[in-house]
């Protein structure tokens, strides 16, 4: 990697404060200062643009004003020839091609290769939209003049991720880092009263060799809904809430909020700013407690590794299917029309899906997933009975969004999250009912066997 701080050639500090003699080789590790450096920007729009994440807003103009400043955070770790970086962002939906771009560009101007990036989204409802991203939301040609709106948001948007990436990787200083996992219970199952949710909340503290703390990270298993679409200004939801809430606490220090296999999962209550501020301030308080203990330091710089994976989709639609569910009105008829003019344009309907799964393992004390997609919850309990749950942490969201990642139950049960979201983001069929078993197994394949629980 380039080097855009000189002074770490190499860098890998054991602090020499009060001498290697008398300490053990654990309390010589838990001094291990590893560089770390973050940055904040903000992404709100300065130009009317219509909002992501309800269709309910086909017919409401673009957005022209900001409830709450939404923001791009970065987390840079490790020296220049091994940094990696995370960025969290108030957004909804992340085409595969924002990522692309970003990983290109620091790739050119950093030598950072692509899985040492990542990028997940908060998937907040009430967000511009981005080019790309689930593009039948509205189930209506969107009018130009708002496309042109989006194009121009589009580009802001990456330039600010990059900008975050680079400054945080210029920020760069001697760091410890510590990580340990909490609790938040607002996620409540949305399509079965009781339902499984996971109400985990995983925490990374970046601090400095005094003490003082610089940055935490956290994740959440749960829709960024509270928010309805008749909101139609540009806000964070709880999750920027949270984040916005706990650097008011905390002055000198940055908070990156990410989101967990939380697709299947709504904050409750919701429907109002004031039930958004409700959830956030909760999580924060709940970062802050864990920000404040004693938790498992991380010494390893992480190894991260990236997989595209080929989803199948099932069996397509014959011609004569697609023109008869072009009859219907909404999405379905919609969506319907979309797939049928690329048949006339002699188009063939793609086979498989590009599905993202990347990790980063922090030597033996933690290993972090990173799931393309809207994915259920089921992923992260499957995946916590297979994996050490003690050492193991599930981001979604993030590098793309394709489309709703549903589970083998999900796909058998039907519904939204199965079938209807994708004609949302424009897929020409359902996932095949092995998805499941293909992402568990690539993530098992992705890490150390020392993370696989053996089978009782």
């Amino acid at each position: 990697m380039r080097s855009i701080c000189p002074s770490w050639q190499t860098f890998v500090l054991i602090s020499l404060a009060g001498g290697l003699m008398g300490l053990t080789m654990n309390e010589v590790r838990a001094e291990v200062l590893i560089p770390a450096g973050v940055a904040r920007v903000d992404i709100s729009p300065t130009n009317a643009v219509r909002l992501m994440g309800y269709a309910s807003r086909a017919q409401l103009p673009a957005a022209a004003s900001v409830s709450q400043p939404i923001h791009a955070r970065a987390l840079a770790l490790g020296p220049d020839a091994a940094a990696a970086v995370i960025l969290t962002v108030d957004n909804c939906i992340l085409p595969a091609a924002i990522t692309d771009v970003v990983r290109k560009r620091l790739s050119s101007r950093l030598g950072l290769p692509p899985e040492r990036i990542a990028i997940t989204v908060t998937h907040t409802h009430s967000a511009p939209c981005l080019t790309g991203a689930a593009p039948n939301i509205f189930a209506i040609e969107i009018p130009p003049e708002d496309q042109a709106q989006i194009d121009v948001y589009t580009k802001f948007f990456t330039d600010r991720l990059e900008e975050a990436a680079v400054t945080a990787l210029q920020n760069r200083v001697p760091a410890r880092l510590a990580w340990g996992q909490g609790t938040v219970t607002f996620a409540k199952n949305r399509r079965t009263a009781g339902g499984p949710v996971d109400h985990d909340l995983p925490l990374l503290r970046v601090t400095a060799p005094d003490g003082r703390l610089r940055a935490v990270l956290v994740s959440y298993a749960c829709h960024c809904t509270t928010l309805g679409g008749d909101i139609n200004a540009a806000h964070g939801d709880w999750a920027g809430v949270a984040a916005q809430a706990f650097e008011r606490d905390h002055a000198d220090a940055i908070a990156l909020v990410a989101i967990g296999c939380g697709a299947d999962a709504n904050p409750e209550p919701r429907g109002t700013l004031e039930l958004a501020n409700q959830h956030g301030e909760r999580l924060a308080a709940e970062a802050a407690r864990l920000a404040s203990l004693p938790l498992t330091a991380l010494t390893n710089l992480p190894a991260c590794r990236l997989k595209t994976l080929p989803l199948p989709f099932q069996s397509h639609f014959t011609r004569t299917e697609w023109e008869q569910r072009a009859t219907n009105s909404g999405i379905v008829g919609y969506h319907a029309r979309r797939w049928l003019a690329r048949l006339d344009r002699g188009e063939t309907l793609p086979a498989t899906l590009p599905y993202p799964i990347q990790t980063w393992v922090f030597g033996p004390q933690l290993a972090m997933v990173f799931l393309g997609g809207e994915v259920v919850v089921d992923y992260s309990l499957r995946l916590k009975r297979e994996l050490d749950p003690a050492r193991v942490w599930i981001n979604a969201y993030a590098n793309d969004v394709p489309c709703y990642i549903p589970s083998r139950r999900i796909l058998s049960e039907g519904g939204y999250e199965a079938e209807t979201s994708l004609w949302y983001y424009d897929r020409p069929q359902r996932l095949s009912p092995d998805t499941e078993d293909q992402i568990i197994a690539t993530v098992r394949e992705l890490l150390p066997t020392s993370f696989v629980r053996e089978p009782k």
